[in-house]
């Protein structure tokens, strides 16, 4: 039997099995930006877990594409889009592998955390730095955004903030901090990277 939570947000509800991906703080964090940004156009999320992010832009009227790695959270996330009434371009890709086109934004909540050698939960473990996964992600990132495309993504004070900004610089991109909140044992902090065109 799949061990299977439910989370809730505003109106909405999700099913979250065991092997996918729990909204926490730091999926918090991005909703509240991403609310905030009056988000429209074409979305993609990299990385969807439940769906939880994807929903809350298409239901704001955002188009959205959403992919995961992870074969059970591409199915959650339909078995979400399903529940909350909500239309979302899904299919399983490796970060960028099968994405086609450009976006006007793309959000990605990655595994960030440094963790011991041997350690390869998808969810949380971003290989020694934080910032194996993510380093990965920057080098594809600009060819899929549109002109003055945004790019959204969370990290922990743990993975390396200056670290990343310049990961985004050394590809071309603008990058601010568009927020930071203390949690325990570290601070999460919201990257905004952005296309000059």
């Amino acid at each position: 039997m799949i061990n299977i939570e439910k989370f809730y947000h505003e109106n909405m509800e999700f099913e979250v099995p065991g092997s996918v991906y729990y909204p926490r703080e730091d999926s918090l964090l991005m909703a509240k930006i991403i609310e905030n940004a009056n988000i429209h156009g074409s979305v993609l999320e990299i990385g969807c877990g439940s769906g939880f992010l994807s929903i809350l832009l298409a239901k704001r009227d955002a188009s959205v594409t959403a992919v995961d790695v992870n074969k059970e959270a591409i199915e959650a996330s339909q078995l979400n889009c399903d529940t909350n009434n909500v239309e979302i371009k899904l299919f399983l890709s490796d970060l960028f592998e099968k994405v086609e086109g450009k976006f006007d934004v793309i959000v990605f909540n990655p595994p960030y955390l440094p963790v011991e050698e041997g350690e390869t939960d998808e969810t949380y473990a971003g290989g020694s730095t934080g910032r194996e996964t993510i380093e990965r992600f920057v080098l594809e990132v600009k060819k899929h955004l549109n002109p003055n495309g945004t790019v959204y993504l969370v990290i922990s004070s743990l993975t390396g903030e200056a670290e990343v900004k310049k990961l985004f610089e050394k590809e071309g991109l603008t990058v601010e901090t568009a927020a930071k909140e203390k949690v325990p044992w570290e601070e999460l902090i919201i990257i905004k990277a952005f296309l000059n065109n």
